[in-house]
């Protein structure tokens, strides 16, 4: 893989594409990567729904147009442009909706969408001049502080690898654009291009799974976490992490899209991976931990152990008779200790 980044790079500098301009936004790189081309490069926001790609590349005789699913969080939006521009700067071959693009080449562009994020965050951060008060907090920072942030920044990033793993469990036929066409498997936990790669496949599955997601199942399970008296942050994570639940459960009995104004999230102003991933970590720990999250599954899609005990380990069936998963041991077990999150 890291020669394989390595002559990707190679390829995307001999391409023409130009240094990432201030103030370091993928709006205002489309811009400076159109005017070396000498053909403007527009993006426009439209409301796509799951079944289309997040992102489409349309080439006209004037302009070159890229249509982005309004409803994605600012990285899973910046990735999802960048993935477009590598399919224009590499001339790959294919039409607006990918589907005569092969997986090789949507890997390729994938990456090299990964590098180029890493390209824009960098030009960032390098131009960023901390302040002397910042430069003397950091200078002083004990060890212990610095391993105790290091210490959870691996821990919120294992809990996002787990999220990952239930979601693929979950979905195991959604197609979901990685950097390789091999079989996904979990990677190594910790390391800023693995935390990146699991934020946007993880956004990239919740894309997939948005039909089934019902504004009803939000509200209830945010209200249940109000009268626990959680704080904002934990409230939000119990929200999304039940509303979740219900429609990965929805998904496997083949129930029915959400009939009540699916539920969309506004898009998240959150372009720092490391912050996106520890909010993601507070929903996986409220989806696999929390008793509140199994008692809105229970509500909203019940779970009937079936009357047969002959067979060992007989499948958990719904009131309507179609199968679905069962919740696991750790959410379900009634001695467990009570908490919210």
């Amino acid at each position: 893989m890291v020669w394989a980044r390595a002559r990707l790079a190679r390829r995307l500098r001999k391409a023409g594409v130009p240094p990432p301009p201030a103030p370091y936004t993928v709006d205002a790189w489309c811009e400076a990567i159109g005017g070396v081309r000498g053909r403007p490069l527009h993006i426009r926001g439209e409301r796509l729904g799951a079944e289309h790609p997040p992102g489409l590349l349309v080439r006209l005789d004037g302009a070159d147009y890229i249509i982005i699913d309004a409803a994605l969080p600012t990285l899973a939006r910046a990735q999802t442009v960048l993935h477009e521009v590598a399919h224009l700067v590499l001339d790959h071959d294919g039409d607006a909706l990918h589907a005569d693009v092969d997986a090789a080449l949507e890997a390729e562009a994938e990456l090299a969408a990964d590098l180029l994020c890493q390209q824009m965050a960098h030009a960032a951060g390098s131009t960023a001049e901390p302040s002397t008060r910042q430069v003397a907090a950091l200078s002083r920072m004990p060890l212990r502080l610095w391993s105790s942030r290091r210490w959870t920044d691996l821990r919120a990033d294992w809990h996002v690898t787990q999220l990952w793993m239930t979601l693929r469990a979950g979905m195991p036929d959604a197609k979901i654009i990685s950097t390789s066409t091999g079989e996904q498997v979990p990677v190594e936990v910790g390391g800023r291009h693995h935390r990146h790669r699991r934020v946007i496949e993880v956004h990239d599955a919740l894309r997939l799974l948005r039909p089934w997601c019902s504004g009803q199942v939000h509200d209830s399970a945010e209200r249940r976490a109000l009268r626990y008296r959680l704080d904002s942050a934990a409230v939000a994570a119990v929200a999304e992490a039940a509303t979740v639940a219900v429609a990965l459960r929805r998904r496997q009995a083949a129930l029915p899209l959400a009939d009540d104004s699916p539920f969309v999230a506004a898009p998240l102003d959150v372009t720092d991976v490391r912050a996106e991933a520890r909010r993601l970590a507070r929903m996986s720990r409220a989806l696999h931990d929390s008793p509140l999250v199994a008692a809105e599954v229970d509500c909203w899609v019940p779970v009937i152990a079936s009357a047969d005990t002959s067979e060992a380990s007989p499948p958990a069936t719904l009131a309507r008779g179609l199968t679905v998963m069962p919740l696991p041991d750790s959410a379900t077990r009634p001695g467990r200790p009570a908490r919210a999150v």
